[in-house]
């Protein structure tokens, strides 16, 4: 409770500044001689939480004055912190903070709440007019009651893409003669990767983020759609086949060495360790413009984006990211403030500033008229080429490609976290067991083919698929 404590004297003094600064008054809900406080709770942190509090500062001076409207906004230092703590308010855990007016959220989790504390339909104060002004991919995302209603609004999007060391990758091709066009398949980057590892002596090529939707959009890539609805619940569609060719581009080059994922694979490419990573289009300006080879030497590198990967002859689907902003029903007067928030916030003047500038993608239509209109928000102490290729990537994938919109539905939180890091997890275990038997004496190649065997791809497919169900159908599971 302290935070909220810590801060009702400067929004009461900031209420009272207003009143007797001798506002106009003004028809309920909204009185601008006594402003109605709009509580927000958001997971943006480094320099996105400082033009997100720019933003809040700005709609406080100008709009929420004018119309009696304060945004109190409290950032958490991640989503999965920002989900824990919006799951106790809903459940109302002691010690647990009231619930916010407003919050960012993902779709498995805004779902997950929706059952507990309502969530306002954002129909009841946007018009079709108002709706049709957004992309319709990111509208679909908070969409999940068979009468249409709307819980949640795209704020800012991103989308995976793939980052490559140009200069190191140059090198590696005018040696080796591999085609550049390779680099758009999973197929294809495993067979670069295969071939890079040799070239280069042992190192990695790509490393992938581990917070991708990798496990699920692999799936749909391939046709299927993990879950399938099946009278009246929903049970994991996932046949041997798609897994074992998913099991192929991700697991067996991590084991083979050609590919290493760690948290920040940005450090990677900065260390000269990786020449590739599969990663977010809202971290491209954390690419490097040098690679550090010692504290003595380093030397710059080029940076290409180019679009997520897909499976040789199949879907063209590309993730969309980034938190939606949802509200908690509650009375008109903090529904209408935290609406006209939302509204504001989205349009172009004020969204398409603070999505670029951040990394992330503006989302309404309007936005997308003009890509150097776009590129005038990147930051100049980015790295702004590669910022601006990244922005221009995700533009034209959004012109050329479908983006995939996930359903949520109950027990979709914890059966995506499950399906999402089971094969990471496999990965990380056989490794470590991998260098554990190599210092034991074993021979590497003996423990290699122990872990490549199909008894090892079926045992963790039937732990997977059995894993599943029991989260699908609501149960407790223990690792």
């Amino acid at each position: 409770m302290k935070k909220i404590f810590n801060r009702l004297a400067v929004l009461g003094a900031v209420a009272l500044l207003w009143a007797v600064s001798g506002c106009s008054s003004q028809k309920q809900p909204l009185d601008p001689s006594a402003p109605t406080v709009v509580t927000l709770w958001h997971a943006y942190n480094a320099y996105a939480k400082v033009e997100f509090d720019k933003c809040i500062e700005t709609f406080n001076d100008t709009v929420g004055k004018e119309k009696g409207i304060i945004v109190d906004a409290y950032g958490y230092g991640a989503s999965d912190e920002l989900d824990e703590a919006l799951y106790g308010s809903a459940n109302q855990v002691i010690g647990s903070d009231p619930l916010p007016d407003l919050f960012t959220a993902y779709p498995d989790s805004a779902y997950r709440l929706d059952q507990i504390a309502p969530l306002m339909d954002l129909r009841n104060y946007f018009s079709e007019e108002d709706l049709a002004k957004y992309r319709p991919e990111f509208l679909q995302d908070g969409i999940w009651e068979e009468d249409g209603a709307r819980k949640m609004l795209p704020i800012a999007k991103s989308t995976e893409l793939l980052f490559v060391n140009e200069t190191e990758y140059s090198r590696f091709a005018r040696a080796t003669g591999a085609d550049p066009a390779e680099l758009s398949t999973w197929e294809g980057l495993a067979k670069t990767a295969e071939a890079y590892y040799q070239w280069s002596g042992g190192k990695p090529f790509l490393g992938m983020n581990s917070y991708n939707d990798f496990a699920l959009l692999s799936a749909v890539q391939l046709g299927r759609e993990p879950y399938r609805p099946e009278n009246g619940s929903v049970v994991f569609d996932y046949p041997q086949e798609v897994a074992k060719r998913v099991w192929d581009v991700y697991y067996v080059p991590h084991l083979m060495g050609w590919y290493r994922s760690e948290t920040f694979n940005q450090d990677g490419i900065k260390s000269g360790n990786l020449a590739a990573y599969i990663g977010s289009s809202a971290g491209a300006g954390y690419f490097p413009e040098d690679v550090i080879v010692s504290g003595a030497e380093s030397y710059p590198i080029e940076c290409t984006v180019r679009p997520y990967p897909t499976f040789e002859g199949r879907a063209e689907l590309m993730t969309q990211r980034g938190a939606n902003l949802c509200g908690f029903a509650s009375d008109e007067a903090h529904e209408v403030a935290a609406a006209e928030f939302m509204k504001w916030f989205t349009d172009p003047e004020q969204n398409a500033a603070f999505a670029v500038s951040t990394g992330y993608i503006p989302v309404e239509r309007e936005a997308f008229s003009s890509l150097p209109e776009l590129l005038k928000y990147v930051r100049p102490e980015d790295n702004n080429l590669a910022v601006e290729k990244s922005v221009a990537a995700a533009f034209e994938a959004m012109e050329t490609k479908e983006f995939y919109v996930k359903r949520s539905f109950e027990n979709s939180y914890s059966a995506n976290q499950l399906f999402g890091d089971s094969l990471s997890q496999k990965v990380n275990l056989d490794l470590e067991e991998l260098r554990l038997r190599v210092e034991s004496g074993e021979k590497e190649e003996a423990v290699l083919a122990d872990f490549l065997s199909e008894e090892n791809f079926r045992s963790w497919y039937a732990g997977l698929t059995a894993k599943m169900s029991e989260v699908l159908a609501g149960e407790e599971h223990e690792e």
